[in-house]
């Protein structure tokens, strides 16, 4: 009997802490969500990118990309500096030419 009353009653304690969590959060952190989408990356354009409705969005292709164009390279080593210096070098390509796509922003990035 013990037992399942502590049970029951740490259930309930659960479900009123997540209530009033839920509460706590600023109204922006409840509402943040971003829609999932699936996109062709040879046809996603500068454009495209700079469209995106949020800077978490952004950071998320911006990670993708790097991410893929480090994989198809086999890049064993992140460099933080020379990473940060390609991605403002995308940004300056598409900010050029909004027909671009971000994968060819990309490449050409990496060349440099």
């Amino acid at each position: 009997m013990v037992i399942r009353s502590l049970t029951v009653s740490s259930l309930k304690w659960m479900a009123t802490a997540a209530l009033l969590a839920g509460l706590v959060l600023p109204p922006a952190a409840q509402s943040i969500e971003i829609p999932p989408r699936k996109v062709e990356i040879n046809k996603f354009t500068c454009g495209d990118f700079s469209a995106l409705a949020t800077g978490e969005e952004r950071d998320r292709v911006l990670i993708y990309m790097n991410g893929y164009l480090d994989g198809t390279r086999t890049t064993a080593v992140w460099d933080a500096a020379s990473v940060a210096a390609r991605i403002d070098e995308v940004v300056r390509l598409c900010q050029q030419d909004p027909k671009l796509t971000l994968i060819n922003a990309f490449k050409r990035a990496w060349r440099r």
